[in-house]
């Protein structure tokens, strides 16, 4: 009798153990989508500061010009960037949340970055548990999968990233991003290749009813022509984060 109290023992045990033990790999990379889902929304409803600097730099990675823009964003409003490879420049359009709908059917811009759409594209590991600003964070490695579907240039360069993301342990929201290419990746036959894509992320607490937003980026590219390379770093920085009024005529 002794002998089966101890087994009903342990199982309760083994079962309180397992409701308290970190989450499976597929249920974090749920609640990530999730929690991207919901960062994308509520940055709608927020008025914002964003700054964003293109610096052209030589083959040595030296700088040769820099532009800057600096705009307040409102709620209901969204950025929409084309970059110019070729003119290593941005041109930015800010629009309303309609407009970037809009935008996305007609495929001038699309959610290429958005989680939903860049986890099925990886395989993902989780490593262990790390730290990133004094936040408890789960430590994920990331490589391309041999079959993601590759439809445009974009899909190309995507597929060819690898990286780590820290998300945090307490909402699953992404901390960090480190991601660089695995190789140069072709996007004109033979004429252009992108040599280099470096992409650094940080994340930061807005206020304490907004949780985790975006605060600073950088994206560092070279692409190779037969004719020389353009060579440029771009970096974002998104600040005084604060509740307004909807713009007028906007959906968020």
């Amino acid at each position: 009798m002794r002998k089966r109290q101890w087994v009903l023992l342990g199982a309760i045990c083994l079962l309180a153990f397992r409701a308290i033990a970190d989450p499976a790999l597929e249920e974090i990379l749920r609640e990530v989508v999730a929690r991207d889902d919901e960062a994308k929304q509520l940055l709608l409803r927020l008025e914002y500061l964003q700054e964003i600097r293109t610096d052209q730099l030589d083959g040595r990675g030296n700088l040769k010009r820099s532009d800057e823009i600096r705009m307040v964003v409102k709620p209901g409003e969204g950025l929409l960037l084309v970059p110019n490879s070729s003119a290593g420049t941005v041109s930015v359009q800010k629009l309303s949340s309609q407009q970037l709908r809009e935008a996305r059917a007609a495929q001038q811009v699309s959610d290429f970055l958005a989680m939903r759409n860049l986890v099925p594209r990886y395989a993902i590991v989780l490593e262990g548990e790390s730290a990133w600003n004094g936040q408890r964070a789960y430590l994920l490695h990331f490589e391309p999968k041999p079959d993601a579907p590759c439809h445009s240039r974009a899909d190309r360069v995507i597929n060819a990233l690898q990286g780590r993301l820290w998300v945090r342990k307490k909402d699953c929201s992404i901390l960090h991003v480190q991601a660089n290419l695995t190789h140069p990746v072709p996007i004109a036959w033979i004429f252009a290749s992108v040599d280099q894509l470096d992409i650094w992320y940080e994340a930061a607490m807005a206020e304490p009813d907004l949780g985790v937003l975006p605060a600073n980026g950088s994206v560092e590219y070279r692409v190779g022509t037969w004719f020389g390379s353009n060579h440029a770093k771009q970096q974002v920085v998104m600040r005084n984060y604060h509740r307004g009024e909807l713009t007028a005529g906007s959906e968020p």
